[in-house]
């Protein structure tokens, strides 16, 4: 055999030799980048199910919130269904009096007397009118039944304050804080000590009617006196 063939021979020999070698390489290169990519998906799809079991922790909460908020409702239901009663109960005995111009109500564990806004103030004024005095006299009256805390809260409509809208820049709910602290003046002026009243105004934020009707309004212009029954009152 000549030198040029027997070189030949041993170049197919070692090609041969290198060859598996080369094949086993691409392979690896392919199971690694076949490697990270399932790592990658992998770290997809774990950080999707933290996602969600975040979210089903966040919609238990809720769920739990909602249902401590029905709860709360449900009892405060309850009690002022009680409240009520016990109210029903004292007006028939005639110890407690819904004077002329006011009914009788129960909210938050404390009752009162609701007035319209438009007997006791004249249209978009804070003054007592002459009725209006005269109810807030004898509410004062069935006040000093009691030396429970009061709370005076004043209320309007919806509509903008048009003819006295330089006085009341603030809108309604200036105006309501301003016919209940004229309320308060009144009452004490009657007798009522200062330091059992405090004022709270809504506005238009608390209606009672819902709807823009004129009826609806008007019930929603309202003055309201509430306090609460003395411990122990049978």
């Amino acid at each position: 055999m000549s030198s040029n063939r027997k070189s030949l021979a041993v170049g197919f020999m070692v090609a041969g030799m290198f060859l598996p070698a080369c094949v086993s390489s691409t392979k690896y290169r392919n199971l690694a980048n076949e490697h990270v990519q399932t790592k990658e998906e992998l770290d997809a799809a774990n950080g999707q199910l933290t996602e969600a079991e975040s979210q089903l922790v966040d919609a238990e909460g809720e769920k739990s919130k909602l249902a401590s908020k029905a709860a709360m409702a449900d009892q405060m239901a309850a009690e002022n269904a009680t409240l009520k009663a016990k109210i029903d109960e004292l007006t028939k005995k005639g110890s407690i009096t819904a004077p002329d111009g006011t009914v009788l109500f129960t909210d938050d564990g404390k009752y009162g007397w609701r007035a319209q806004g438009d007997v006791v103030f004249g249209p978009g004024s804070d003054k007592l009118t002459h009725d209006g005095e005269k109810i807030m006299g004898s509410v004062a009256s069935e006040l000093k039944k009691s030396g429970e805390k009061i709370t005076v809260v004043g209320h309007t409509d919806s509509d903008p304050i048009n003819k006295t809208a330089d006085k009341w820049t603030r809108g309604n709910i200036e105006l309501a804080a301003n016919r209940a602290i004229s309320v308060k003046e009144y009452l004490v002026k009657q007798g009522i000590e200062e330091s059992r009243i405090c004022i709270q105004a809504y506005g238009p934020f608390k209606p009672i009617a819902t709807g823009n009707s004129a009826e609806a309004k008007k019930k929603n212009r309202r003055v309201e006196i509430m306090t609460q029954l003395p411990a122990g009152t049978h």
